[in-house]
């Protein structure tokens, strides 16, 4: 890899909501693994442990970005560079906006999930330039969790279509699924990685979670997104 160019995975889970890991074990894993320069743990609707590992990013061979996704009354969007609670259940232009009062950037997670933003996929499809409306300020490209067939595929040609800057991650709720999905940027640090997704630079790529994560965490998830598209109250 260019030592100039710096990789981060901006969406992964720990126990603080969803994942199946502590904080502290995914930062190990995360230096052990030795491959990203910058991360965000971004659990659904809590700050626990993204602030938790922000308070000691200095012990890290990589930086921390304190983050969370918000459920959102037209999907999950990821606020980052956010270190307070954002409510759940406000439409998509009130969330960035909240996430811009603290500073922070707002990304559009996984928008063609269908158990997620069931009820305005077509609104992105046909109209997408209600994100530029909404104020979001990069659309997740590349999630390797993502099981609607082509939701990926369609979220970049999205982005391109609106010239929205594009991030890739793992959705990570396991330890092995950390770095599958990654953001691409010129540097190696979180102060880089802004720039970047602020002048539109950044490169989203990745691969799918192993086979034995699917088999691990699908049911319950689907279950999970099914429950909140049905607007139930879950994490």
């Amino acid at each position: 890899m260019d030592p100039s160019t710096g990789l981060a995975d901006l969406h992964m889970h720990t126990t603080a909501s969803d994942g199946r890991a502590t904080v502290t074990a995914l930062l190990d894993y995360v230096a052990g693994q030795g491959r990203l320069n910058v991360i965000a743990i971004t659990d659904h609707n809590v700050l626990d442990s993204s602030l938790w590992a922000y308070e000691r990013r200095n012990l890290y061979p990589f930086d921390v970005i304190p983050g969370v996704e918000i459920s959102s009354r037209d999907g999950h969007v990821l606020g980052l560079w956010v270190t307070q609670p954002v409510p759940m259940n406000l439409s998509l232009a009130e969330t960035a906006a909240a996430i811009h009062d603290q500073g922070g950037l707002a990304i559009l997670a996984h928008p063609f999930e269908v158990f997620v933003h069931t009820h305005v996929l077509w609104r992105y499809l046909t109209r997408p330039q209600v994100l530029l409306e909404a104020g979001i300020d990069a659309v997740e490209v590349h999630n390797s969790g993502a099981p609607t067939p082509g939701g990926n595929r369609l979220s970049r040609r999205m982005a391109a279509h609106i010239n929205l800057a594009v991030t890739g991650s793992s959705d990570a709720h396991t330890l092995t699924a950390i770095g599958c999905g990654v953001t691409r940027f010129s540097g190696t640090t979180a102060h880089d990685l802004r720039r970047a997704l602020e002048n539109g630079s950044t490169v989203a790529e990745g691969v799918p979670w192993p086979i034995a994560d699917y088999l691990r965490l699908l049911p319950a998830s689907t279950q999970r997104k099914l429950s909140a598209s049905l607007g139930m109250n879950t994490r």
